[in-house]
């Protein structure tokens, strides 16, 4: 199972994992064999599916109407059926490491689908998976990484409810404006990629108000773009794995941020005597620490 797990959601459990202490079943079973979950169909709420070599998705599956969680990450699969619309009490999907090419507007009826990973679909047509995503309400995490994505649609605005993007392992050298209409932003993803251009994103990255929590690894940063300080509303900044040998003065101008993770970076081991950050600041230097 993939996951994107930023520091602000780690200590959060996904609600369906959990019983009441007063609750009379047990935390439901993991199945990862379509044949035993298909015996309890009426109940079973987790199903495993990864790494099965499944180039198509039998009927079957879609009789389990009652799964909260599905896996169905690196396999063959180049499309998924109409019936999907039949699994409308899913919350988290996973279709990672597919060959997807569009979704079907029959998605729309996910509508309690709150985590959705599409990452590593090479050949996802971007445009009409944004315009079916639109019609999902609760849609908070949507993983785009590794999709061979140039250009952020503006239309990724329109999924209103979102939290947390993974735009990772892309080929994108700026976001789109109409970023700064999702409201709800939290936790942003842009690593492992060349082409992003830090400094000049941060203009519209600041005007984000509810983004805490930013991700720019790896991406071959050589230096620390003197309007950092402009994103005073960042509170966790990750910059792991770059290039960066110091630190301007203007990081100092970021007066929410509460942890810096600047691990493998050849960054001299006296930071902590001539930094500019509040004494508060967590630095992380390494994995070690």
């Amino acid at each position: 199972m993939r996951t994107t797990l930023s520091f602000l959601s780690a200590l959060i459990v996904i609600p369906f994992l959990v019983c009441p202490a007063n609750a009379q079943t047990s935390v439901s079973k993991e199945f990862k064999s379509l044949q035993e979950a298909y015996e309890q169909r009426e109940s079973v709420t987790w199903l495993d599916l990864s790494r099965k070599g499944m180039t198509a998705l039998p009927d079957s599956l879609f009789e389990l109407v009652s799964l909260h969680y599905l896996d169905l990450s690196r396999n063959q699969l180049t499309s998924i059926p109409l019936q999907i619309k039949k699994l409308t009490k899913l919350k988290y999907l996973v279709l990672s490491h597919n060959q997807l090419k569009t979704l079907p507007s029959e998605f729309k009826g996910l509508t309690l689908l709150q985590s959705l990973y599409l990452d590593h679909n090479p050949n996802l047509d971007i445009n009409q998976t944004l315009q079916v995503l639109a019609n999902l309400p609760a849609l908070k995490m949507l993983s785009l990484a590794g999709d061979n994505i140039s250009v952020v649609p503006q239309s990724i605005a329109k999924i209103k409810q979102l939290e947390t993007i993974d735009f990772s392992d892309n080929l994108i050298s700026a976001l789109p404006d109409r970023l700064t209409e999702l409201k709800r932003l939290k936790v942003l993803y842009i690593n492992n990629d060349a082409y992003f251009n830090l400094e000049q994103n941060i203009r519209l990255i600041a005007q984000i108000k509810s983004l805490k929590e930013l991700h720019v690894e790896n991406d071959g940063l050589t230096q620390v773009p003197a309007n950092i300080g402009e994103l005073k509303q960042i509170e966790y900044l990750f910059m792991v794995g770059n290039k960066i040998k110091a630190l301007p003065p203007e990081i100092g101008q970021m007066k929410h941020l509460r942890f810096l993770d600047l691990s493998e970076n050849p960054l001299p081991p006296l930071l902590y005597d001539e930094r500019v950050l509040d004494p508060k600041v967590i630095i992380r230097l390494s994995k070690g620490n």
